[in-house]
């Protein structure tokens, strides 16, 4: 049985781009109506940077400037806590990584962001980024 009968894929980068310590978008923004989670594949280069991370910024409007942080939740006896999510990767090595980001149906765009910790003088790069969608 097929179950993936209507996963979406797409590639966002087939170039390799560059990117430092200043958050920059990764490829164009994806738009998600009809769809409530991304998958994100992606080759990374670290050359000599330090702690690549990738977040999902979620948009109201195509091409708006509005853009709002995904949370990551802490639930406490008297109170929610939230702080930007992003995920950040360890291993300071070139790896493929595979992420996921839940939109819950309630988020119509996606711009994909990265940076790094620490620049280490040879930028690190995106050297391929395709994601897939898919209402679960």
């Amino acid at each position: 049985m097929n179950r993936n009968f209507n996963l979406h894929r797409e590639a966002l980068v087939t170039t390799a781009q560059a990117f430092t310590t200043g958050w920059v978008d990764i490829g164009a923004e994806i738009e998600m109506l009809g769809f409530n989670a991304l998958g994100v594949w992606a080759t990374l280069d670290v050359n000599a940077a330090s702690n690549m991370r990738i977040r999902a910024i979620a948009k109201l409007d195509l091409a708006g400037a509005n853009e709002y942080f995904l949370p990551i939740k802490t639930v406490g006896a008297t109170v929610i806590s939230v702080e930007d999510e992003y995920y950040e990767f360890n291993k300071d090595e070139d790896a493929k990584y595979v992420l996921s980001v839940e939109t819950d149906g309630l988020i119509p765009y996606v711009q994909l962001q990265i940076q790094v910790g620490t620049d280490g003088g040879a930028d690190a790069e995106v050297d391929r980024l395709e994601i897939t969608k898919v209402w679960k």
